[in-house]
């Protein structure tokens, strides 16, 4: 017999995606990869060395374990995503001790993946070699 509530986590996980899903592109190092992420937010309060308490606001990008296009997530990769027109950088990351990612639902069917913004208005070059380049416009 079919385990039910595995299989309705993993039809939820494609209704999600199908009826409130952004496309973005999944960067790390020179490889692009397309994937549809729901939008979410988190707020971490965490010390510092100082003891000074310091909250962060994670914008969090929801999205199928099997949709990841280079497994799990890693510091420093980054999820460009437009936002009203502009494309938006922002690089997967956490306030120390944060885990970068952790699993949505019980059948880690989904991962909600944290970031912070790094950079709004850029534009992507290609060398001569192919090689896209991210250059940020001058303000």
């Amino acid at each position: 017999m079919p385990d039910l509530l595995r299989s309705g986590a993993a039809w939820l996980a494609g209704q999600l995606a199908a009826s409130a899903g952004t496309r973005c592109a999944y960067k790390r190092g020179n490889n692009s990869s397309q994937f549809t992420a729901s939008i979410g937010r988190s707020v971490f309060e965490s010390a510092n060395s100082s003891g000074v308490i310091e909250s962060w606001e994670s914008r969090d990008y929801i999205v199928s374990v099997t949709s990841l296009p280079y497994g799990e997530p890693q510091r420093g990769d980054v999820i460009v995503e437009e936002l009203d027109g502009v494309s938006t950088l922002y690089e997967v990351a956490t306030p120390r001790g944060v885990p970068l990612f952790h699993f949505a639902d019980a059948f880690r069917s989904m991962v909600r993946i944290h970031t912070k913004q790094v950079d709004r208005d850029i534009t992507f070059i290609i060398d001569e070699q192919g090689n896209e380049i991210v250059v940020p416009l001058a303000t």
